[in-house]
């Protein structure tokens, strides 16, 4: 109920106020809805953490107008180390957020110069109405003591994630221009739930999970926008999705990251507000950029190796982290 009511209620409001790629909230929505979010400081840490990644990625773009030998490097060091230091000291969902914050507004100037800054803005717009419904549905549905987190099994890379941020842009803005910042997004997501879960990175699981997000995603596609352009049809058979997803996760714990990866690409890959389109081409550009995006994710991780002893060390000592989906079958689930 939590979970389809996160998804839901985001829907509704970026559909209302018509957001330009209104997928991008639904995916927030999904990335920390399950995780933990009981007080104001933890609610204004995503609000900030958000806004910040955003205003990191105009900071590149500012400094370095079409100077792409230099602003990827940067990109890839500032979202390598502003993840990093989010998760460290916040713990997974500003980590998260911070992720599509940059993504979102770096890899939207870094292909369309002049509408890169609206996209941007917009995007973080989505992140901040997704983090404000994922909180009411938190405490309206979750008031009940939940159980005790556990830490996750080691602290990200740096280098790893600024790496496979870069490489995935560009290989972006040759294959699917249009969905940069999904795939970045997708790479930088997939990266930080291998890296906390280093012990179990459970890829194959994640592989099946890529799979059965787009079989979902077509066949819901197909029966919802057969029934016209009804927001309340759309709006429940989503809630009803996103719960089952997750349902199924916390049931089958062994499956978690299985069903959590369909979760987090359905909600990108099914979203077809502010109305059905008339093909099933755009959805299936979004589907390419995530299923790309996670294949860029999960190649850097294995070329990288496991962790050092240190950084599992680091990732265990601070209690405050949330563990990923699999880990925590409650709470976490930050995998795309």
């Amino acid at each position: 109920m939590r979970q389809g009511l996160a998804a839901a209620g985001t829907a509704l409001v970026v559909a209302t106020l018509h957001v330009p790629q209104p997928f991008l909230a639904i995916l927030a929505a999904q990335l920390v809805g399950g995780l933990r979010c009981e007080t104001r400081r933890e609610f204004l840490r995503r609000l900030a953490s958000a806004w910040l990644g955003s205003l990191a990625g105009l900071l590149l773009l500012v400094a370095f107008p079409d100077q792409q030998w230099l602003s990827l490097p940067s990109f890839g060091a500032a979202a390598g180390l502003g993840i990093v230091a989010a998760f460290r000291r916040w713990g997974s969902a500003p980590a998260i957020l911070f992720a599509m914050g940059i993504g979102g507004m770096f890899s939207s100037g870094i292909v369309f110069p002049d509408e890169g800054l609206v996209s941007g803005l917009a995007h973080a717009s989505s992140l901040s109405i997704a983090v404000i419904v994922c909180t009411l549905s938190w405490n309206l549905l979750m008031r009940n003591p939940a159980p005790a987190e556990s830490p996750p099994s080691s602290s990200p890379r740096a280098s790893i994630i600024g790496i496979s941020a870069a490489c995935s842009l560009v290989l972006a803005c040759l294959a699917v221009p249009t969905q940069t910042v999904v795939m970045t997004i997708a790479t930088m997501t997939t990266i930080l739930a291998l890296e906390t879960s280093a012990a179990s990175p459970q890829l194959l699981e994640r592989s099946m999970g890529a799979v059965l997000g787009v079989l979902a995603s077509v066949a819901f596609i197909i029966l919802v926008a057969g029934t016209g352009n009804d927001l309340g049809v759309f709006l429940l058979a989503l809630a009803l999705a996103m719960g089952a997803f997750e349902w199924m996760a916390v049931s089958t714990d062994a499956k978690a990251a299985l069903y959590r990866q369909a979760a987090t690409l359905f909600a990108v890959a099914a979203t077809i507000l502010p109305r059905p389109e008339p093909t099933l081409q755009a959805s299936a550009d979004r589907m390419l950029a995530v299923l790309l995006g996670f294949a860029v994710g999960a190649a850097c991780f294995r070329l990288a190796g496991t962790p050092s002893q240190k950084n599992i060390q680091a990732g265990r000592q601070n209690p405050e982290h949330i563990a990923p989906g699999g880990q925590v079958p409650d709470d976490g689930n930050p995998e795309v």
